[in-house]
């Protein structure tokens, strides 16, 4: 399951970023965005074109394409 499969108010846990883009890799990280860390789904944008999630208390706003490549697991 994606970060951008995950409905609102879900809580997941980061399992991988799947990019090689160490470029973006980086600005994952500097968003809190890295493996076991707990994030939940705050809002989407129309047609689903971001997703904003909040990860320790900031809330980070992710393009759609961005979203697919994190892999999360659900909470329960």
């Amino acid at each position: 399951m994606t970060l951008y499969d995950c409905n609102l108010g879900e809580e997941c846990k980061i399992v991988r970023c799947d990019t090689q883009d160490n470029a973006l890799k980086d600005r994952f990280i500097s968003f809190g965005i890295v493996k076991d860390k707990v994030c939940r789904v705050v809002s989407h944008s129309i047609n689903h074109l971001a997703v904003a999630v909040i990860i320790e208390g900031t809330q980070v706003a992710l393009r759609d394409s961005e979203a697919k490549l994190i892999i999360v697991e659900p909470i329960k």
